[in-house]
């Protein structure tokens, strides 16, 4: 059941009412933004995705019928915005073979500590494919045959990618953390 507030929300926004599309914008933004992060490359890529998704969840309140968590529904269309956003820019390049990734990747300032932002930070840094089936996989607790229907692959890829960037994710934080030694 959706909360009152909410729903008067939702029908403000479903009008095109521009006052309630702020507010819906504003009480959802930092939380889809951290969502976009973990897609994108660095933070302005990460303000184009969710500028995206929040035109995609303007134009696609509709289709939310009031069965589940809105926010839930919120994280799904943001991440499928993302996805599309990253889609157009670059195809996702799945094929990259681990052992030929540049050993430039890594220019994360080190940090004992280990902190979120240092995580999202090594995250940031892996390949796109690697990336999103890794967010996908881990962050988003997908399947690995929901991964494969959303990205057009092979359930073998999907694993394939998984392994491989988590093999990546690993290299980067003992890297980091040799440094910080």
């Amino acid at each position: 059941m959706i909360d009152p507030p909410l729903k008067q929300l939702l029908a403000g926004c479903r009008r095109g009412d521009t006052h309630a599309q702020r507010a819906l914008f504003e009480q959802y933004q930092s939380r889809l933004f951290v969502v976009c992060l973990r897609y994108a490359r660095d933070r302005p890529e990460a303000q184009d995705m969710l500028q995206e998704a929040f035109l995609a969840i303007f134009r696609d309140l509709g289709q939310y019928n009031g069965s589940g968590a809105f926010e839930a529904w919120l994280r799904r269309v943001t991440v499928r915005s993302a996805l599309q956003h990253l889609r157009r820019k670059n195809p996702l390049r799945f094929a990259e073979d681990y052992q030929n990734l540049p050993s430039d990747t890594w220019n994360t300032l080190p940090d004992t500590d280990l902190t979120g932002e240092a995580i999202l930070q090594l995250v940031q840094q892996l390949p796109t494919g690697y990336r999103t089936v890794f967010n996908l996989h881990c962050v988003e607790a997908y399947s690995y045959p929901e991964i494969a229907a959303e990205l057009g692959i092979s359930e073998s890829s999907v694993r394939s990618q998984y392994a491989r960037a988590c093999k990546h994710l690993r290299s980067l934080v003992e890297k980091l953390l040799t440094c910080t030694l």
